[in-house]
């Protein structure tokens, strides 16, 4: 049995205190539109999966599309007493098989239009994120008509696509990665630096954001690991982040907002430092920030008045009345960095609760 060893998403910042939160809710499901996945890997035995027919459905084997779609499944969903530990394991999977095998023993590219029935399949089915660890060049950043009304069906039904920003290490675009409400990932390294092949089109300055994808650990068929370096494994990064802090709504018995989510993610991203490298195209957005993306996901909590009609925080949160002196804490800024409020004493410290503001930051 194969095994590697590689950049195991588990290192990455805020992961292990998102975990804290949680490891995915049962109720939130993502669908993996990518090769037939090998289920009975160590990794995925227990995983709640289901898999959808496509006109793509086929058994997985050694080839080079279940080679693919078991690996980017097992960044997601790779349970925790298994060879990997998956982002999202508690979270409920749906697989979508679209490529396959071609001729020469690559993987056969999946036409827009069998993208977009898979997509369709996947929001009729109930899905909250999308995975597509792929993608097709378009110069203009537009689809087929077929292709973008799906992607837009899933703007209308607050699901969200995120999709590889492609490998050609230019300043292009694939689509769906391009197409508005989608969110677009890149590649970087460990010392968060874009990779030479990841893209950097006009659009992704808007939509797109870096997160790992160089020697990324993941399963293989028949039982071994693997890593791969590619957009299409820093994708499934996200995805699973993204399932994340929509079980953390749930959590906090707020309605899972996918789209509010994908505004998180990009909002929060370290963007680049001008001074520290030459061209900041690269990095898109910017790099992923899981702790910053928590907070700003997270709804402000609601205020209720006590029986003396004082003003109290409701939730997992300390009660205080007028007079009482607060705890020592920290608060987080817009980017996730924390900002310890005893550094303030003696002044007037003004709390903005992020997206309700009405300035930023």
């Amino acid at each position: 049995m194969l095994k590697a060893s590689g950049f195991s998403p588990t290192t990455i910042e805020g992961l292990l205190d998102l975990w804290d939160k949680t490891i995915g809710d049962p109720r939130i499901n993502i669908a993996v539109l990518d090769g037939p996945v090998d289920q009975a890997h160590p990794s995925l035995t227990t995983a709640n999966l289901t898999q959808l027919e496509t006109l793509a459905s086929e058994t997985a084997d050694q080839g080079t599309a279940s080679q693919h779609g078991t690996h980017i499944a097992s960044v997601i969903f790779g349970q925790h007493d298994g060879p990997i530990k998956g982002i999202a394991p508690q979270c409920r999977g749906m697989l979508v098989p679209v490529f396959t095998d071609g001729d020469d023993g690559s993987i056969a590219p999946c036409s827009q239009l069998d993208l977009a029935r898979a997509i369709t399949q996947a929001v009729n089915a109930g899905a909250h994120v999308i995975n597509i660890s792929g993608g097709e060049l378009s110069p203009s950043g537009t689809a087929h008509p077929l292709l973008a009304d799906a992607v837009q069906t899933c703007a209308d039904n607050n699901v969200l696509i995120v999709a590889a920003a492609g490998n050609e290490g230019c300043d292009c675009l694939h689509v769906p990665g391009a197409l508005p409400s989608v969110l677009a990932v890149g590649a970087m390294s460990a010392q968060g630096l874009p990779l030479d092949f990841s893209n950097w089109g006009e659009q992704y300055q808007f939509q797109g954001v870096l997160a790992p994808g160089e020697n990324i650990l993941g399963a293989a068929p028949n039982g071994g690991t693997v890593t791969q370096s590619g957009t299409s494994y820093a994708t499934p990064i996200v995805s699973g982040i993204a399932a994340l802090l929509l079980s953390l709504q749930r959590k906090l018995d707020q309605e899972p907002d996918p789209q509010a989510v994908r505004a998180a993610i990009l909002e929060s991203a370290y963007s680049c430092d001008p001074e520290a490298v030459s061209d900041c195209r690269p990095f898109m957005v910017g790099s992923l920030n899981i702790s910053g993306a928590t907070f700003l996901s997270i709804k402000a909590p609601q205020l209720e008045s006590n029986v003396n009609g004082q003003q109290a925080i409701v939730g997992e949160k300390t009660m205080l009345k007028e007079g009482d002196v607060a705890p020592d804490f920290t608060v987080k800024d817009h980017q996730g960095k924390d900002v310890r409020l005893r550094d303030y004493q003696g002044q007037t410290v003004v709390l903005w609760f992020y997206p309700r503001a009405d300035t930023p930051g």
